[in-house]
C-alpha cells in the first residue's frame, strides 16, 4: 500500500520538486522513509511552516499527505473518559491520540491545509475521506471516538468552497445535507451541530439542515460509552439533542476513577491503591504496577525520592553514599526487568520508559544521567512497539523530550535528547530531529490547547 501511494504521488512532486528550497528537500525525503503518519505529518508541517513559496509544491505536498495518512495504523482518534488514563494502558494511548495521527485527523488537516491554496482541491480531497467506520463501544471501554476535526474541515468547504453560481443552486446546502445523512456514531452529533450553526446559508436553508439533522436522530445507533461522553459534553444550547437520544441509551452507571496518579517515582507520586473500587467498576483498565516486579520497581523508586517520613529528599540527601547505593541497586533491578512478568508488551514498554524518564529528572546532570538518557534510548530501540504501535511508541520519546523541555531538574539540557533522536537509527526520530532543527521545535504538553 505504502509503495503505491507513493508511486501515485511522485509524478505530480516531482514537477513541483525544484520549487521546494534545497534546504527543505531532505525533509521530504525523510518523510518517505518513516511510517505513513509520521510522513504525513512532517509534509503537512513543511506545508504550514511557511517555507515553500511555490503554490504549486504545497499542493502537491498536501495531496501526497492525504494519500499517505490512508495507511496510518489508526484511523480515527479517540478521547479517553475523565481519570481513566492515571497509571493504566489508556495513558499512553491518550496522549499518542492527541498527537493526532489518525488517518481521519491527518486527511481532514490536509483539506483544510488545503484550503488555503486551493479550495476547489479542497473539496475534492474531502469527497474522497470515506465514512468513518465506528464500533460500538462497551462500557469497558475507557475511550469514545473523537471527530471535531474532520467537522472544522468539512464547515470551512462549505463555507468558502462554492462558487456564487453553485451557492445560488444551493449545491453548498446539498453538499452539507449529504454529510449529515452520513452521521452514524453520536461522535458526530455535536460537531455537525456546530457545522450547521456556523454554515454560511440563508434561514430557510438553515431550517432544511436541521430538519434532516432531527430526523435521523431517531434512528441512530446509540452505546453506552458513546452516551456516557455525549452526556458529559453537552454544548449550551443543544440539549435537545442528548433528549434525543437518551432514551435508547442509559449511559455507563458504574464509572470508578482513579483519585490520584501513582506515577513511580515522579514528584506527585502516591501510595498504591487509592482507587475507589466497586465489583462492576467500569471502564476495565489494564492498570500498571501489577506484577511483582513492577509493584517492587514501583517501592524501590519512591525510595529514591521519598524518605521515610515522606518528605521529599533534597539534592543533600540524594548526595548520599547510602542513596548512591540505592540508586545503583535499583539500576541493576531496572535492567534485569523483563516483558515477561508484565500482562502486555505494551505495559511493560510504558512503565519501563515512566522509570527512565522519572530518573533522568531525579539525576543531577552528570555522567550517569547521560548513562540513564542513552539507556532509555537504547531500551526504546529494541522495542517491538516501533514496528507495531509506532505512534504509542514514539510518545515516549517524545515524553522524555518534552520533560527535559520543560526543565523539571534545573539542569536539563534538550540537545542531548535530539542528539539521541539523531543517534538512534529509527526513521521516526530521525524525522522529527530534522523537522525540529529545520521549523522548530513540535509543542507537546499534551499536545495542544484545542483537542
Amino acid at each position: 500500500m505504502r509503495l503505491c501511494v507513493l508511486l501515485a504521488a511522485a509524478p505530480g512532486l516531482l514537477a513541483q520538486i525544484a520549487q521546494i528550497p534545497e534546504t527543505y528537500r531532505s525533509l521530504v525525503e525523510l518523510s518517505r522513509s518513516a511510517p505513513a503518519e509520521f510522513g504525513s505529518d512532517a509534509l503537512l508541517r513543511l506545508v504550514e511552516s511557511g517555507k515553500i513559496a511555490d503554490a504549486g509544491a504545497r499542493r502537491e505536498l498536501i495531496e501526497e499527505a492525504f494519500r499517505l495518512a490512508v495507511s496510518a495504523k489508526a484511523a480515527i482518534r479517540k478521547s479517553a473518559i475523565s481519570g481513566s488514563t492515571y497509571d493504566t494502558s489508556a495513558g499512553p494511548l491518550q496522549q499518542a491520540y492527541n498527537l493526532k495521527l489518525d488517518t481521519l485527523s491527518l486527511q481532514s488537516r490536509a483539506v483544510s491545509d488545503m484550503m488555503r491554496i486551493d479550495p476547489a482541491a479542497a473539496r475534492k480531497l474531502l469527497q474522497e475521506i470515506p465514512p468513518p467506520a465506528f464500533e460500538a463501544l462497551s462500557c469497558d471501554d475507557p475511550f469514545y471516538y473523537e471527530v471535531g476535526d474532520f467537522y472544522q474541515a468539512l464547515g470551512a468547504v462549505v463555507n468558502s468552497a462554492f462558487n456564487a453560481e453553485e451557492r445560488a443552486k444551493e449545491e453548498n446546502v446539498n453538499f452539507l445535507l449529504g454529510y449529515i445523512g452520513q452521521i452514524a456514531n453520536p461522535a458526530q452529533l455535536y460537531p455537525a451541530a456546530r457545522t450547521i450553526q456556523s454554515a454560511g446559508v440563508n434561514n430557510a436553508q438553515r431550517e432544511i439542515l436541521w430538519a434532516k439533522f432531527n430526523a435521523m436522530l431517531p434512528n441512530l445507533a446509540v452505546d453506552d460509552r458513546s452516551m456516557s461522553a455525549l452526556a458529559g459534553q453537552a454544548p449550551e444550547g443543544m440539549d435537545f439533542i442528548l433528549a434525543a437520544v437518551k432514551q435508547r441509551s442509559t449511559g455507563c452507571k458504574n464509572d470508578v476513577q482513579p483519585q490520584v496518579p501513582g506515577n513511580v517515582v515522579a514528584a506527585n507520586a502516591s501510595q498504591p491503591d487509592q482507587q475507589q473500587k466497586t465489583a462492576d467498576a467500569t471502564p476495565k483498565l489494564d492498570r500498571w504496577w501489577q506484577s511483582p516486579e513492577a509493584k517492587r520497581m514501583l517501592d524501590d523508586g519512591r525510595k529514591l525520592r521519598y524518605a521515610d517520613n515522606g518528605q521529599v529528599l533534597s539534592p543533600g540527601d540524594r548526595s548520599t553514599e547510602e542513596w548512591q547505593q540505592k540508586l545503583s541497586d535499583y539500576l541493576s533491578a531496572l535492567g534485569a526487568w523483563s516483558a515477561s512478568s508484565e500482562k502486555s508488551e505494551a505495559d511493560y514498554y510504558n512503565e519501563k520508559c515512566s522509570v527512565y524518564i522519572a530518573l533522568v529528572e531525579l539525576i543531577p546532570q552528570s555522567s550517569q544521567r547521560d548513562k540513564m538518557l542513552q539507556g532509555f534510548f537504547d531500551f526504546i530501540a529494541s522495542s517491538p512497539l516501533q514496528q507495531e504501535r509506532p505512534v504509542e511508541w514514539y510518545n515516549q520519546a517524545a515524553f522524555m523530550l518534552d520533560r527535559v523541555r520543560s526543565n523539571i531538574s534545573g539542569d536539563a539540557d534538550p540537545a542531548k535528547v535530539q542528539a539521541e533522536f539523531e543517534r538512534s537509527g529509527s526513521p521516526i526520530l530521525a524525522l522529527e530531529a530534522a523537522l525540529d532543527q529545520a521549523l522548530g521545535a513540535k509543542p507537546f504538553s499534551w499536545v495542544t490547547s484545542s483537542q
